[in-house]
């Protein structure tokens, strides 16, 4: 893939602000790797580790994905989603939370399920999976906790970690694994790395936006086999351009696996 990371690098390392960036190979573990290591503000991305969490918990019994909460006035937040929108008191399942907290980044979705979850226990989760730098230490749409230093952080390394373990199916049990997949791949937000694919690439993926930075990540597939990409930025003069560059990255990988595609 020498060719491809020529192309990537020429964008990654003239990019302004922060980037980070891997490509994993599942099926035989060749990469590329742009600063994965470098620990961005996780936005929605931490999403994707909430969800984990709550499917391993649902796996162990601890409750059940068709248990129903109702979604109050107070629980409604601000920002990306629907819930906050809709009547009153609507009792929701937790799989319907789940899907909304992911192919609509529903923050109302999202702050009822880490009381669900419990912030302790994704942290946990997380680093026993191997996750290093990933922390969930806020609830959505927090600002006073995001101004005092209290930000959700994580990784390009970590991220491309999890994704990959969801697709590999070892660490999740089949049914959690899947659903977690076919939730992935019906991500409604679609304007960084698959905005210039064809509309039957699939990609099981999750985004996320906050002031200044810009995410996509999740897992690509191709016919030659399953490839996790993930994206972050920090430090952006303006999200546009962040969108721009990501939809740019995803161009570039698509027309090398599809040269003939222009």
């Amino acid at each position: 893939m020498e060719e491809l990371r020529s192309k990537l690098w020429g964008i990654l390392e003239t990019s302004p602000g922060n980037w980070g960036f891997v490509m994993l190979n599942i099926q035989d573990g060749s990469r590329l790797e742009f600063n994965p290591d470098r620990c961005f503000p996780a936005a929605s991305m931490i999403k994707v580790p909430i969800m984990a969490e709550l499917m391993r918990q649902a796996a162990a019994g601890v409750f059940s994905l068709d248990e129903t909460i109702t979604v109050t006035p107070e629980a409604c937040v601000g920002g990306a989603g629907i819930l906050k929108d809709l009547r009153p008191n609507i009792p929701m399942t937790v799989r319907d939370l789940i899907t909304l907290m992911i192919i609509l980044s529903d923050n109302t979705a999202t702050n009822l399920l880490i009381d669900l979850a419990g912030m302790d226990r994704v942290n946990q989760h997380m680093a026993d999976l191997g996750l290093k730098e990933t922390v969930l230490r806020r609830y959505m749409m927090d600002f006073a906790a995001a101004q005092a230093g209290c930000e959700n952080s994580s990784t390009p390394a970590d991220l491309a970690l999890l994704f990959s373990l969801i697709a590999s199916g070892s660490t999740f049990p089949a049914p959690y694994k899947d659903l977690m997949l076919d939730i992935l791949q019906r991500q409604q937000i679609r304007d960084k790395l698959p905005f210039y694919w064809p509309e039957d690439t699939i990609l099981a993926h999750k985004t996320g936006t906050l002031p200044g930075a810009e995410h996509d990540g999740g897992i690509l597939y191709l016919p030659g086999g399953p490839y996790i990409v993930v994206v972050m930025s920090s430090q952006l003069e303006a999200n546009y351009f962040g969108l721009q560059q990501i939809a740019h990255i995803g161009r570039v990988i698509y027309q090398h696996f599809y040269p003939s595609v222009s």
